[in-house]
């Protein structure tokens, strides 16, 4: 007759848990702990943000932006040159500390739910990436609003014409910012050019 080892109460040879303490008996099945999955594994699983959500907390952002920033300044009658210049560096910081100290997210994408993490780990980007993707964004947008830099404010007739040229840099200009906001539709992990530059991607649903 088998005893407990723990309490030394009398125990049958097919019992697999002594009925008076509880402790496993020689010869039973034991299990290992299930394995915990860490959030950087898991990482892979988590959802792409689509194109449309992309879009929609991009819009957002530059209602915000156009609210705060640049209906303001015409108001007050500055002119287009410093205009733009205060825009870009007020972008750059605007989405370079959201995204630093907001968890990866600036007001439009905390509207929507996504989140800019990093590619690989999916966890909370750096400092240093964080600036590297700000940073070509706002590089593409400066090409795009050098147009301001080569157009006369006040043309007579000559300077008229001249406009009428310049006017074709605007198309060659913006053709960088273009493809980079819409890289995302054909990219198979729907990033954009200053994603790729940051190793970084936009994840959706977030939960708060």
């Amino acid at each position: 007759m088998p005893y407990c080892s723990n309490c030394g109460a009398e125990n049958t040879a097919d019992q697999q848990f002594c009925p008076t303490c509880g402790k496993a008996t020689p010869g039973s099945p034991t299990f290992a702990p299930m394995p915990t999955v860490t959030e950087s594994e898991r990482g892979d699983t988590v959802a792409l943000a689509g194109y449309l959500w992309r879009a929609v907390g991009y819009i957002i952002d530059l209602i915000i932006l156009g609210i705060v920033v640049t209906f303001p300044l015409r108001a007050i009658g500055v002119t287009s040159y410093a205009a733009t210049f205060i825009n870009i560096v007020i972008v750059f910081l605007y989405a370079t500390l959201l995204l630093i100290y907001s968890n990866g997210q600036t007001l439009g994408m905390r509207v929507v739910r996504i989140r800019c993490v990093d590619e690989r780990s999916r966890s909370r980007i750096s400092n240093q990436q964080a600036i590297m993707r700000t940073a070509l964004y706002c590089v593409l947008d400066v090409l795009g609003s050098l147009y301001h830099y080569t157009r006369y404010l006040h043309p007579d007739a000559h300077e008229k014409m001249l406009n009428s040229r310049h006017a074709l840099l605007v198309i060659i200009l913006f053709i960088p910012v273009v493809i980079d906001l819409l890289w995302p539709l054909w990219d198979t992990k729907n990033q954009t050019l200053h994603d790729k530059f940051a190793k970084t991607v936009v994840v959706r649903p977030v939960k708060f």
